[in-house]
């Protein structure tokens, strides 16, 4: 039984704030604003909270829909932890040490340790060769780590940015290391950016290459207890959530955002209600918001020409499987990022990921069960896609063999299989061509070249992962504190 209710029956008339989408951003934002004594409502489209921090289940089997590990989290003394202890969360989180593991062309291995020290010993023991320019990479790297969070995270810049804030992670590999190997070893995580290395910001990657050693957790229970756990911060606090119900339009009036119309209920009971709004905050996809929610007549074509020329991550094709009478032991040393390629740019077309909830969470599966889901960050022509059934079965079928070619003999244990593509991914959560996170976190999609907090309308809000400071758990807490800051002037 989950630990909040939607509400029973229409929202009230009007509330302080109208928060559109329960992804993250949207859950923390009205937890922030509930718990500062504003009237809340939360709208969310699906039957469930969490956006792409959700889990489903088959069977006896409990699969997380997308997201698979939580930087900083469980650590109290980070930026995003201490927002978790100030709201009252009660999600505990198991530590996961090491943070990743990477299977080369060559058939070698390298694990990252959650200690830095050790990792940094373990590369220079790795790759002698290059000790000194080890040192002098993560010497610039603490440079963009620091410089980095004053900039995206504070709005404060510093001239020590200057020197790097336009390049790509891959330019600063290129010219710092001789490697081929190495360079692709410091890239080889680039996938959970949703965009090739060439494409990512160099100092946006630093902020989350160091932020591995402040902590990288998993939620005891999966991604729907975290989830779960702050919409109940949020019922507690006062906020109503209203699920299955999809907001159709911001209503503007004078050049400020005045209410919503939400279409709620089910089936030939469906109807529509207009809620009034003090302010408004949309977590909801930011394309949806410039053209359907308010519209070309509220903003204007310009504005919304705009957002259609940023470039979105690449979507993430996961396939979730559950296997019964295969030990831990069998899988724990083949999981983590496996290339063919010696090129971090082969990602979109190469690179996949192993990942073993069960070794953090056993209660995912039943007794002597344990779950695989593999991944693989895809560029594809969401529009040219004709027959996704087919572009699904051949993914995940060729998925399915790769992970039979790292584990040979697992696949007959497999017990339930199902995958989800960038479609899945758009139904569930309205995220543009199933984007992973947002905007490309490219040198020109980051500082004040994001689209900002700040609505196009007066009263109105935006946070998530299509606004500043960028994709991923920690930047979408920060702009939901951001918002939930700027409307309490707290």
């Amino acid at each position: 039984m989950r630990p909040y209710r939607t509400l029973p029956h229409d929202p009230k008339p009007a509330y302080d704030v109208v928060v559109i989408g329960a992804g993250i951003g949207g859950l923390i934002c009205a937890a922030l604003l509930a718990r500062a004594g504003c009237r809340v409502l939360l709208v969310e489209q699906h039957y469930m909270v969490g956006g792409y921090c959700s889990t489903f289940r088959r069977g006896a089997y409990t699969f997380d829909a997308a997201t698979h590990f939580y930087p900083l989290l469980g650590n109290p003394m980070t930026i995003t932890g201490a927002v978790l202890e100030q709201i009252g969360c009660r999600t505990r989180w198991v530590k996961m040490d090491p943070v990743d593991h990477f299977h080369f062309p060559d058939g070698s291995r390298f694990s990252v340790s959650a200690d830095f020290d050790e990792y940094l010993d373990e590369l220079k023991a790795t790759f002698p060769h290059e000790a000194e320019a080890i040192d002098r990479f993560f010497v610039i790297v603490r440079d963009a780590y620091l410089y980095g969070l004053l900039y995206y995270f504070r709005g404060r810049r510093h001239d020590r940015l200057d020197s790097f804030i336009n390049l790509s992670l891959q330019e600063v590999l290129d010219r710092e290391f001789r490697d081929p190997k190495l360079r692709l070893l410091l890239a080889a995580d680039c996938a959970h950016w949703g965009s090739q290395p060439s494409r990512t910001s160099f100092a946006f990657d630093s902020m989350l290459r160091l932020s591995y050693f402040l902590g990288n957790y998993y939620p005891e229970g999966g991604s729907q207890a975290f989830a779960d756990d702050l919409a109940r911060i949020v019922q507690e606090a006062g906020g109503d959530i209203l699920l299955r119900s999809t907001v159709q339009r911001i209503v503007v009036e004078r050049e400020r955002a005045v209410a919503v119309e939400i279409a709620t209920g089910l089936g030939t009971a469906r109807h529509v209600v207009r809620v009034g709004a003090g302010h408004v905050v949309s977590n909801a996809d930011l394309t949806l918001t410039m053209e359907s929610l308010l519209g070309a007549a509220v903003i204007g074509d310009a504005a919304i020409a705009h957002v259609r020329s940023l470039r979105p991550t690449s979507p993430c094709f996961l396939v979730h499987l559950g296997l019964q009478g295969v030990p831990l032991s069998a899988l724990e040393p083949k999981t983590g990022y496996h290339w063919r390629s010696w090129h971090a740019d082969d990602v979109m077309y190469d690179a996949f990921k192993i990942f073993v909830p069960t070794m953090y969470e056993p209660r995912m599966a039943p007794a002597g069960g344990q779950i695989i889901i593999l991944q693989r960050v895809m560029k594809i022509g969401y529009d040219r896609i004709a027959d996704w059934v087919a572009h699904k079965r051949r993914v995940e079928d060729d998925l399915v063999t790769r992970l039979e070619a790292a584990i040979p003999g697992v696949s007959p244990h497999i017990v339930t299989r199902q995958s989800a593509s960038a479609l899945t991914s758009w139904r569930f959560t309205l995220n543009r061509e199933g984007a992973m996170l947002g905007w490309e976190m490219s040198p020109g999609q980051l500082g004040d070249r994001r689209p900002a907090v700040e609505g196009p309308v007066r009263g109105l809000s935006l946070c998530g992962h299509w606004t500043r400071p960028g994709g991923g758990i920690t930047p979408v807490i920060v702009s939901a504190v951001d918002v939930a800051r700027r409307i309490t002037g707290e």
